[in-house]
């Protein structure tokens, strides 16, 4: 299965292991700098989402601003997961009430299950987003990476 692909920058932190020139080092991130736009106020909820999913959107979406990884193209992951949450918390409610075992059968109940995938679900979307911890000291790493790159620094290669 082939890895997932890296941003150029991080790649030039990581020494360049895919030995790519100076040439497809800057056209490629010309064409990365094309995505870099993050700009909260165009980060606007999908109407398609409930009330209590905008709100998880919107808190999302201030939550991850400083950090600068979100932008438009992000907008129905970021959807997803706010309506994933909701939901979740709608099966967690239920079990609460209605408890883990089903009272007609005495087998465990079916929410369970769904609880499970919702929390596998909400799990892979928050890694994406950089929500976990260690999504999050991934990105801290890289930004680190990034401002003490020195000559790795991709528009110093443009000049040569």
């Amino acid at each position: 299965m082939a890895r997932p692909a890296k941003s150029i920058k991080i790649q030039m932190i990581e020494g360049n292991t895919n030995n790519k020139t100076r040439e497809e080092i800057t056209k490629r991130a010309k064409a990365e700098e094309k995505f870099d736009v993050v700009s909260s106020e165009h980060m606007q909820p999908p109407v398609y989402l409930g009330g209590d999913s905008k709100k998880v959107f919107r808190k999302i979406v201030k939550i991850m601003e400083p950090v600068g990884i979100l932008n438009e193209a992000d907008i129905d992951l970021i959807a997803t997961y706010a309506d994933t949450q909701v939901v979740y918390t709608q099966v967690m409610e239920h079990l609460a009430m209605e408890g883990v075992v089903d009272p007609n059968t005495g087998n465990p109940s079916k929410f369970i299950r769904e609880r499970n995938k919702l929390a596998e679900l909400m799990r892979k979307l928050g890694d994406k987003m950089g929500l976990s911890p260690q999504a999050r000291a991934q990105i801290a790493n890289t930004i680190a990476g990034l401002s003490n790159a020195g000559k790795e620094d991709v528009s110093e290669w443009d000049q040569n």
